[in-house]
């Protein structure tokens, strides 16, 4: 099954990204957007695990959860948006997002333990996760994606302001699949990052 690790959204938030892109989503058909009920942010993709790997990613988030907040106490954070972002950032983009700005620090902490919690978890197992992302850690809220590649927004489009914010207080496992509307997630095991 394909895996992820992410930062689970509260719906008030998810609603406020669907409503403060009405304008955008009206005037690009060419966007195919997440629904409300999918978005996350992602710390960690993981691909195709069986079982067993499931259940390191798993531990392994459980433990970066405990790395960050040692004395058992609240890890829970502000999250916030600021704007837009395209991906790729050069030339046609594929993939449009809500940037996080409140949140970014803490959320990139947890990134980053949860990455060294999965190799430490790996490396015990004798079962290594993905290789590190190489690209530095962006975290970001996707909106939507090109339906076909050639999307260029304009600057003003891009500009538009995408304020949302919310405390982030849960870190999910999820499982992703695929039908016939877009991707499906089910969460395999929430973390409570304690408030």
């Amino acid at each position: 099954m394909r895996v992820f690790i992410a930062l689970r959204l509260p719906e008030a938030f998810r609603n406020s990204l669907v409503d403060a892109c009405t304008a955008l989503r009206a005037a690009r058909p060419g966007l195919r957007w997440v629904r409300p009920e999918s978005m996350h942010l992602t710390l960690a993709f993981l691909g195709e695990l069986d079982g067993a790997g499931v259940e390191g990613a798993i531990k392994a988030a459980r433990l970066a959860v405990r790395s960050v907040a040692p004395d058992g106490r609240t890890m829970a954070f502000e999250l916030g948006t600021t704007g837009l972002l395209a991906f790729p950032s050069r030339g046609p983009a594929s993939v449009l997002a809500a940037a996080a700005g409140a949140g970014a620090r803490e959320s990139g902490l947890l990134a980053l333990r949860l990455e060294r919690e999965l190799e430490r978890v790996g490396s015990e197992t004798g079962r290594p996760f993905r290789p590190r992302e190489r690209r530095p850690f962006s975290p970001h809220v996707t909106l939507a994606r090109a339906v076909r590649p050639g999307v260029r927004l304009s600057a003003a489009e891009l500009s538009t302001p995408i304020v949302a914010s919310c405390i982030v207080n849960t870190l999910a496992v999820f499982r992703s699949g695929l039908g016939p509307s877009g991707a499906r997630y089910e969460v395999l095991e929430a973390i409570a990052l304690r408030r």
